[in-house]
């Protein structure tokens, strides 16, 4: 496998995070006005989207192959969790 190739799959690999992390930034400014973030957005952004990817490699590890079902829904289990967090919803 060349480089590229290489480079290819690890981005293939790690779109859903991204995705998921841009979504969940935009969403909070939309659904969540109120609520004061303890990260800016850009930390927001990085830490969702560092979360989604090893909550991938996780479920990489753990079943042998990308792209099933409980993988995905590990990443989102993950990632709601981290803007539970990020949210400051562990105060109330």
């Amino acid at each position: 496998m060349t480089a590229s190739t290489s480079l290819w799959h690890l981005l293939n690999f790690c779109a859903p995070a991204a995705f998921l992390a841009l979504w969940l930034v935009l969403a909070r400014w939309v659904f969540a006005r109120k609520a004061s973030p303890l990260l800016p957005w850009y930390g927001q952004l990085a830490l969702h989207f560092l979360v989604g990817c090893a909550a991938l490699f996780a479920a990489l590890l753990w079943q042998g192959r990308d792209g099933s079902l409980a993988g995905y829904a590990l990443l989102v289990l993950a990632m709601a969790s981290s803007q539970w967090a990020v949210l400051g919803n562990w105060r109330r």
